[in-house]
Formats: structure tokens, sequence, C-alpha cells
């Protein structure tokens, strides 16, 4: 058989690669499915870097604001017991427990802050009335026992027993790694007090 002529061979030629081309282009129909399919692993990428923060529940939030509260407390109290009483042993640990109430207030504070918590306006009314009773005291060997005993035995107890609770109860991810963090460090102050008191009792 005979060759057909160039301009033949085109004419038929561009109807057979025309059609060729148009299927390469249609053969993965363009329809909603197929355009939300594409979309799909963009949109979920969007949404997870655009949800908000894992809400706190009620319970996580009412210990945020009672911890920061008794670290309040901490450190009024024990600036007055730093200055007021007359063991240095007192003293040295008054001012580090003032140390480390400021800076509970501080790291629970900016994640208050994070998390949308506010802040307690003020000391809690029976943290209030300690205050003012151990500042009615006179310097005198009666105020650091009193000061060992109310707030690094007593005080301390009921904060670790608060903060033993919220570890239970807690979900938040950050917050159960603080209380963690928090917890060995409130038991040493505890012990540090019970030690103290046995010295200025015995």
């Amino acid at each position: 058989m005979s060759d057909l002529p160039l301009h033949r061979l085109s004419l038929v030629s561009f109807p057979l690669l025309a059609s060729l081309w148009v299927a390469g282009c249609t053969s993965v129909p363009l329809d909603g499915r197929h355009t939300a399919a594409m979309g799909a692993p963009v949109a979920a990428a969007a949404t997870r870097a655009t949800a908000p923060p894992e809400q706190l529940t009620l319970a996580e939030r009412t210990f945020m604001g009672q911890a920061v509260s008794r670290a309040m407390y901490e450190v009024e109290v024990s600036h007055l017991a730093a200055d007021r009483a007359v063991d240095p042993r007192v003293r040295s640990y008054a001012k580090a427990l003032a140390s480390h109430g400021a800076q509970v207030g501080n790291e629970l504070g900016a994640m208050m802050r994070a998390k949308g918590v506010p802040r307690p306006a003020g000391l809690a009314a029976d943290k209030a009335t300690k205050l003012h009773r151990l500042a009615g005291l006179r310097p005198s060997p009666d105020f650091d026992l009193g000061y060992a005993r109310v707030v690094g035995m007593e005080d301390q107890q009921a904060t670790i027993a608060l903060y033993e609770r919220a570890r239970r109860y807690t979900q938040d991810r950050e917050l159960k790694a603080w209380i963690d963090k928090a917890l060995p460090v409130l038991r040493n102050q505890l012990a540090a007090a019970q030690m103290l008191v046995g010295q200025l009792a015995g």
C-alpha cells in the first residue's frame, strides 16, 4: 500500500491525537467529589492549625485559682516572718518559702493567662485571717514557732493535699506536668518545717 501524502496524514492524525488528549485529560472526572477529595488533606491541616486550645474543666480552673491564692498568701506571710522572726533559721526558711510562693505565682499565673483563667483578686478569707493573726504577734520565740507550725506545717499539708487531689482529676497535660513538678518541692518544704518545729520546740 502506498504512503499517504504528508498533508493527508496530518489531517487524519489530528482528530486522533485530539481525541486522545481529551480522553487523557478527562480520565479522572473533575466532579465535586474529586475536588473535595483533593482539598480534604489541606482543609484538615488548616483545621488542625486553627483549632482552639483544649478547654480546662471547671475543677482545673478552680484549682489554679486556689493554688495562686495560696502562693500569694505564702509570699505575704513569709515576708512578714522574714522581717519579724528572731531565730535565723526561721528567717532563712521564711525567705525560701517566699521565693517559692513567688515562683508559683509567676509560673501558674502565666499558664492561667495563656488558658484564659482569671487570677484571684486577693487572698482567700481564711488566709487573710491567718495573716492578720500572725501580724498581731510581736517578735519573739512564740512568733517563730507559730509561723513554723501554722505556715510551714499546717498550710503546707493542706496545699499538698490540694495538689494531690488535683493531680487525680486533671486532664490538661501542661497543668498535670506542672503539678508533678511542684509536689516534690512542697513535700521538701514540709519536711524542713517539721524539722524546724522540732528544733524550736525542743
